[in-house]
């Protein structure tokens, strides 16, 4: 059976703004680390017989970016540099460079959501957890995914 996961990994590391190592279902309050984080999916859309259909699989990126107190811009700029990385999603998308699942056909690569979330900061203040969520949907030709 195909590693998903892996294959994930693999392919969001092609984008520029993965700049270091790309963590896995890891999280911390480290400025710089970029994780993606897995999201109950891996659920079927449209099933037909013998397991063949079209299935989700749905993770979310979480960047860890400094975090200004004061009145600086540098809030946007974190901000958007997290809107970067889901503006390279959906260009992958529009140009139709998938990730490689085996055994499977993927149909399309989209964020869920149209701008990151502040999904918190830590104790210090000093760091921010900015995260979106990302769906692959793909095919499956009779083989259990």
């Amino acid at each position: 059976m195909a590693n998903k996961n892996k294959e994930i990994l693999e392919f969001l590391e092609k984008c520029p703004a993965v700049k270091s190592f790309l963590y896995f279902n890891s999280a911390t309050d480290k400025a710089g680390r970029v994780s993606i984080e897995t999201v109950y999916s891996d659920v079927w859309e449209k099933r037909f017989i013998r397991d063949v259909g079209i299935k989700a699989y749905e993770f979310a990126v979480v960047q860890m970016l400094p975090q200004d107190q004061g009145t600086s811009d540098v809030n946007a700029e974190q901000a958007q540099s997290v809107q970067d990385f889901m503006d390279w999603i959906d260009e992958q998308n529009r140009s139709r460079n998938f990730p490689k699942f085996q055994e499977c056909k993927v149909l399309s690569i989209e964020n869920l959501q149209n701008m990151p979330n502040l999904a918190g900061v830590n104790e210090a203040g000093t760091v921010a957890r900015y995260m979106f969520q990302v769906r692959v949907r793909y095919y499956t030709e009779g083989v259990k995914a």
